[in-house]
């Protein structure tokens, strides 16, 4: 009995510790036909934003965006700031990503995005009653919709710097496995594909080599 009370006082100490365990809802998804296997470097586009009162600036959660991407592990993939894209377009091309309009900002950005890595994150982050982030992940060489993350936090869930650094980071992660799910999932489909292929060409080997036999009858 005295066992059964210390789990439920664990149990009871751990849910009020730990608030934010399963303070939210979150799902990825890998769009259907398309892969991330490939993306080795993951350049961020300007985040769609709005801030409010109370809330982080636009510019605090760039700064998580490039933070928490800088703390990813670059045997997984590396995160290319906005930043450093906007100063090299800039220098290349004389236009300015910052000063632009948001269209023409856009377009010049997904003109130029295929030079610096394989796909872009638009991140997007709405609040209402409940503040969702929405990430969305592009193939910079075809602006295809490759995979998306979307995170719901819990109405108690509050919108400041350590939430949306922690969903980043989450968000970051989980798209991590989705390409080493994807990479092992193409590696097994070539495998297979392999065997099939040696199957086929051994079989075809012994129907010719039966043939070769039937004709020196």
């Amino acid at each position: 009995m005295r066992k059964v009370i210390q789990i439920l006082l664990l149990v009871v100490f751990m849910a009020v510790s730990c608030p934010s365990a399963m303070a939210y809802w979150e799902e990825g998804k890998a769009q259907e036909g398309q892969t991330v296997a490939h993306v080795k470097t993951l350049a961020l586009a300007a985040p769609l934003y709005t801030e409010k009162k109370g809330t982080p600036t636009l510019e605090e959660f760039v700064d998580v965006l490039n933070t928490r991407g800088a703390k990813v592990s670059p045997k997984k993939y590396k995160v290319v700031p906005y930043d450093v894209i906007a100063k090299d377009v800039l220098q290349r091309t004389g236009k300015n990503l910052y000063t632009l309009a948001r269209i023409p900002s856009t377009r010049v950005f997904k003109n130029n995005v295929a030079q610096y890595a394989d796909a872009y994150l638009v991140a997007t982050v709405t609040m209402s009653r409940r503040t969702v982030l929405f990430f969305e992940v592009y193939s910079a060489a075809t602006h295809e919709l490759l995979y998306t993350y979307q995170i719901i936090l819990a109405p108690d869930e509050l919108d400041n710097v350590r939430t949306y650094s922690d969903m980043v980071s989450l968000f970051y992660d989980e798209f991590a496995v989705a390409i080493e799910t994807q990479k092992k999932e193409q590696e097994d489909a070539e495998k297979a594909a392999r065997k099939e292929r040696e199957k086929a060409e051994r079989k075809a080997q012994r129907e010719r080599e039966k043939a070769a036999q039937n004709a020196g009858k």
